[in-house]
């Protein structure tokens, strides 16, 4: 059940705002040292006295871990509570934790007169000079920070509320040697991206990169969140589709950085779908030999494939995304309410990477999926979060196993390598980039069937799902010929020869597939004519 946690150090206003915010959000309050006291059935200092730190802390986890199973509610934690590993991760499963910040003079102000408190029998100073610096780090890993120096707790309140997800958050690990981060999916995550900026370091300018369109749509309030935060924004208008992953676009965008001072304090963030993504991810992992990178998809597409692993590109007339890097994102913040404003064909193309990652890797998400068309297609927020971090969730796995694309992460490529051909035989952007990738998925499960890797039941399983979504309804006029030659370029080829991604049943591709020439001839013929 989702909680709104507040933490941080003692003197914080945790107790005294917590009612507050509660009463507005119509939540019960909840305060775990009170919980703590009413089981123990003595106050906090008798505990210390009888059973000493540990003795409390161990009674601590034993009534946050009941606390957070019963309703929503505000919570309020001692300052102590998020230090425990397991508390801190039983905090985050779902919740939102928000931490309550004051500089040491404001704080032993508070705290002035409250020589109750265990941990102040040596002094106020000294308490705040021993425990605040080891304590602050964990406090800003919060989702929300927020001051309360000389702010009345009405006011703080209220900025809390202002800034709330509005549900709970789904949160993704990805366990990337040396670039460890996090996917968060929810709703309302615009005042999530200035923490998650600061944990990344970042002290310098922020260069927002955006198209065209959302540039006057949805850029504004990123920047005012993230203004608010504390940083100078630049805002940057990448040109709409695949004409932002030119080497014109980049070197356009470049060209902007360096006229805004974006240093290497500084960082990008990607605001946008797939193309915009790919462009400041490539800008991001090459400007002063790379900055931290925060992915804000807007596409349906971009948020469970493209913002996710880390992979970047460039086209060429050659091909698509012949030039890139892999770069992997300080954070992932998919904001699920982006997804009311994308336009009803791009929406439903993009559904086709979802059936993807489910036909490959995930049987309980793909039943989820046949069983779910209707409210995905009404773009019903409680299903879109939980599809979606189901299928980022696989994507984030398969990251982890293969960040750099040199063995199993292959499997993503499903669909892709006569989607590719597709794109580049009719030129980019003349196809939403899903449709090509559903018709590439009809080869692969075709030359699947045609090879005896699959079923004849689990390709037409495949089609199914694809027709109720609204693809595979306009063939592309592209002939085998053309195809063929696209392929030649894929960059994917090995020796001169495409190796393909194929199904090996509900749930399971292989990859490096061998495939002889006169199947993949019968198959672009029955698919494409």
């Amino acid at each position: 059940m989702t909680s709104v946690v507040l933490t941080g150090f003692m003197g914080s206003g945790k107790s005294t705002v917590g009612p507050i915010l509660a009463a507005r959000l119509g939540r019960p309050f909840v305060d775990l040292d009170q919980l703590v006291e009413a089981e123990a059935g003595m106050p906090v200092s008798a505990i210390f006295a009888r059973e000493g730190e540990e003795g409390f802390r161990r009674r601590e986890s034993a009534c946050l871990d009941r606390a957070l199973s019963g309703e929503q509610q505000v919570l309020a934690v001692g300052g102590g509570a998020p230090m425990r590993e397991e508390n801190w991760s039983r905090l985050r499963q779902g919740n939102v934790v928000v931490a309550l910040l004051a500089s040491e003079q404001t704080l032993a102000g508070r705290m002035d007169g409250a020589g109750e408190r265990p941990l102040l029998e040596a002094g106020v100073g000294a308490a705040i000079g021993r425990l605040l610096p080891a304590r602050l780090p964990r406090y800003r890993e919060a989702d929300l920070l927020v001051a309360t120096d000389a702010r009345p707790p009405e006011a703080v309140a209220a900025a809390v509320a202002d800034r709330l997800p509005l549900d709970g958050l789904s949160r993704i690990p990805v366990r990337v040697a040396g670039h460890p981060h996090e996917i968060t999916v929810g709703a309302r995550l615009l005042h999530l991206a200035a923490p998650a900026l600061e944990r990344a370091g970042v002290r310098g300018t922020v260069a927002i990169a955006s198209d065209s369109r959302l540039a006057s749509t949805h850029a504004p309030a990123l920047a005012e969140a993230l203004e608010s935060g504390g940083f100078r924004t630049a805002l940057h208008a990448l040109p709409a589709g695949e004409a932002a992953k030119t080497i014109e676009a980049l070197s356009d965008f470049y060209r902007f950085l360096a006229s805004v001072g974006v240093d290497r304090l500084g960082a990008i963030v990607a605001l946008g779908g797939g193309t915009v993504g790919d462009a400041a991810g490539f800008a991001a992992s090459t400007w002063l030999r790379g900055l931290p990178l925060l992915q804000l998809p807007t596409t349906l597409l971009a948020m469970v494939d493209a913002s996710i692993g880390g992979k970047n590109g460039i086209n060429l007339e050659a091909g698509k995304n012949l030039i890139g890097t892999v770069h992997q994102p300080c954070a992932v913040l998919v904001d699920v309410q982006y997804l009311t404003t994308v336009p009803e064909r791009d929406y439903r193309a993009s559904w086709a990477e979802v059936v993807k990652s489910a036909i490959i890797a995930d049987t309980e998400l793909l039943a989820d999926l046949e069983a779910g068309v209707e409210p995905a297609l009404a773009r019903d927020g409680a299903f879109l979060r939980r599809v979606i971090a189901s299928t980022c969730a696989i994507k984030a796995r398969v990251v982890e196993a293969d960040p750099l694309e040199r063995g199993v992460r292959a499997i993503l490529n499903y669909g892709h390598t006569v989607g590719h051909a597709l794109e580049a035989a009719l030129g980019y952007g003349a196809v939403p980039h899903g449709e090509a990738v559903a018709w590439g998925m009809q080869a692969a499960a075709d030359l699947s069937r045609r090879t005896g890797r699959c079923a004849p039941e689990l390709a037409a399983r495949q089609e199914r799902l694809l027709r109720a979504f609204g693809l595979l309804s306009d063939r592309p006029a592209c002939d085998r010929a053309r195809l063929l030659e696209a392929m030649r370029h894929d960059k994917k080829a090995q020796e001169g020869e495409v190796r393909w991604v194929l199904l090996a049943g509900p749930g399971r591709a292989e990859y490096g597939c061998r495939v002889p020439q006169r199947d993949v001839e019968a198959t672009l013929d029955a698919v494409f004519s």
